[in-house]
């Protein structure tokens, strides 16, 4: 590690959030080019702490005076149907970022906005500002989630410290707010297709760079596809059509889309699909929640030969690897698996449809209803895989994309 490289403040979200960004921040320290800090929000915090790097919280970022803040957190923290794993961490994120909505808003339309909206309402630009007094970076590095993400590039944006967003897949959700000039100096895409859409929504051009989503990089690895082979030998399951449902969760109400969701949709789906298992010898299923959902005790319970919960050691590219059908409702999963050669089943119903039109982007084989998966036919044998359009790197385009924000004059010297 260089001790003269300056600091860079990455800051993301678990889930598909912390896979694009951190295999940037480890390579980044690697190579010596930065001193990676990781604000790691929600489950993004293990998983940073897992790869060695600095990692901060919002629990880091208390000040005196904060202790109102603190009895807010604790009574919403309390009010969690999924409690988090890190009591402190989970209590100073919903004070602080609460906080700062009801300075923004004011008390009254914050406790609307929360009560409607929850999380998603927060955008807590006076914690990411303490957070850059903390680390001074000289370059601030997210993903494209709202909140915490979109608050860094915002403070970043008015101290005049360079920002790069990369965007895990296609930007649905936020499209008006990426694709302004002003958010942030670069915008990192999946393809040329996402590209040229946030062009023609209004981005710049020469702020819009293709360089893939570093999470899919593993997709490559010969020794993971080997080990979902062997899990599926492992299995019995040689022979028979394997699915992969990769759950995520469903929101009650979105900000910007006016029906109202089923939270229970993921676990209607995964009934049916047990239940098309149970009555077709020819299937067989794994069952891949998201970390927020909580355990798959009532998979695990069922002691089905033919059904199983894939487990916290077995890594998504293997799962990939072991299964010829993947279904979804919005999950990033089925872009991955489309990368993988995977086949892609998408169950439509939830009320982010809109947001990832899998089939109308050629990534989906076919979409179903809740309805359709009592009676499931399996698709035919899996395609050949496919690389990704951005080849098979993009760790290092990304890195390359920050390198040239300093020799376009865009950015302060870093990552030299």
């Amino acid at each position: 590690m260089n001790p003269q490289a300056a600091p860079g403040l990455f800051v993301s979200y678990g889930g598909g959030h912390v896979k694009a960004l951190l295999p940037v921040a480890r390579r980044a320290r690697e190579l010596g080019l930065a001193q990676p800090v990781y604000l790691a929000l929600t489950t993004a915090a293990a998983e940073a702490r897992a790869a060695g790097l600095q990692v901060l919280g919002f629990r880091d970022l208390l000040q005196p005076g904060d202790e109102a803040a603190l009895r807010r957190g604790e009574e919403l923290a309390a009010a969690l149907a999924i409690k988090a794993a890190d009591h402190e961490e989970s209590v100073a994120y919903l004070g602080l970022s609460y906080a700062d909505l009801e300075t923004r808003v004011g008390e009254e339309a914050a406790a609307l906005a929360y009560a409607r909206f929850g999380r998603q309402a927060f955008l807590p630009r006076s914690v990411l500002e303490r957070a850059l007094d903390r680390v001074q970076p000289a370059l601030v590095l997210v993903t494209n989630s709202p909140r915490a993400e979109r608050a860094a590039i915002e403070v970043a944006r008015a101290r005049g410290i360079p920002a790069l967003c990369l965007l895990d897949l296609f930007g649905q959700w936020e499209r008006a707010v990426l694709a302004q000039a002003a958010y942030g100096d670069m915008l990192c895409v999946l393809n040329e297709a996402v590209r040229q859409s946030f062009i023609a929504a209004g981005r710049p051009a020469a702020s819009v760079q293709v360089t893939g989503n570093p999470a899919f990089d593993a997709l490559a690895d010969a020794s993971l596809h080997a080990l979902g082979h062997r899990w599926r030998a492992e299995a019995g399951w040689d022979g028979l059509q394997v699915l992969l449902y990769a759950s995520s969760p469903e929101p009650q109400h979105s900000p910007g889309v006016e029906r109202e969701g089923d939270p229970l949709l993921p676990r209607r789906i995964e009934h049916a699909l047990v239940q098309a298992v149970q009555a077709n010898p020819r299937l067989a299923l794994w069952v891949r929640r998201d970390p927020s959902e909580g355990p798959p005790d009532e998979i695990i319970a069922l002691g089905h030969p033919r059904i199983r919960a894939s487990g916290p050691g077995q890594a998504l590219p293997a799962m990939l690897h072991a299964c010829d059908e993947v279904v979804v409702t919005v999950s990033t999963v089925g872009v991955e698996a489309r990368i993988a050669g995977r086949r892609v089943s998408q169950v439509r119903g939830s009320i982010l449809d809109e947001l990832s039109p899998y089939l109308a982007m050629g990534i989906a084989d076919r979409e179903l209803t809740l309805a359709d998966l009592k009676a499931l036919q399996p698709l035919p044998a899996a395609r050949l895989g496919a690389e990704p359009e951005a080849g098979a790197d993009a760790t290092a385009r990304v890195l390359s994309v920050a390198r040239a924000l300093v020799a376009s004059g865009q950015a302060l010297r870093v990552l030299e």
